[in-house]
């Protein structure tokens, strides 16, 4: 199960050229009151799911040129433990983008905490670095 839904979470992150970023598939695997936080110096920006959607939606509008061969993250590695449907995970990833006319490659962590209800996760809470 958590194979499968770490692959559609870094299948919702992704977009190619042209391509607006899918906010529903992105917003269906979280739960309503998500928590997210983004490394940002030597502390962490607090956002909501539908925050974070807005900013990839504005980059896409704002500075199309950083996606002009799409975007995309992949995960090269995946490290958890689970305990009465809770899961803490690690994923280490590489996303892959434009910057300056060149593509660029960059390597982070994303820490969930996926909570199970009913048979179904969803993130209840994102870190990354």
């Amino acid at each position: 199960m958590l194979d499968e839904f770490m692959a559609q979470f870094y299948q919702a992150i992704s977009f190619g050229p042209g391509e607006p970023f899918p906010a529903e598939r992105f917003r269906a695997l979280f739960r309503l009151d998500a928590l997210l936080l983004e490394r940002a110096g030597s502390g962490y920006l607090s956002k909501a799911v539908d925050e974070h959607i807005r900013e990839f939606e504005t980059a896409a509008r704002d500075h199309p040129e950083l996606f002009a061969k799409g975007f995309t993250e992949r995960q090269t590695s995946l490290e958890w433990m689970e305990q009465n449907g809770v899961y803490l995970v690690h994923s280490r990833y590489e996303k892959h983008y434009m910057r300056g006319g060149g593509p660029v490659t960059e390597c982070g962590v994303n820490h969930f905490t996926i909570l199970v209800d009913r048979g179904t996760p969803h993130i209840a809470c994102a870190v990354w670095e």
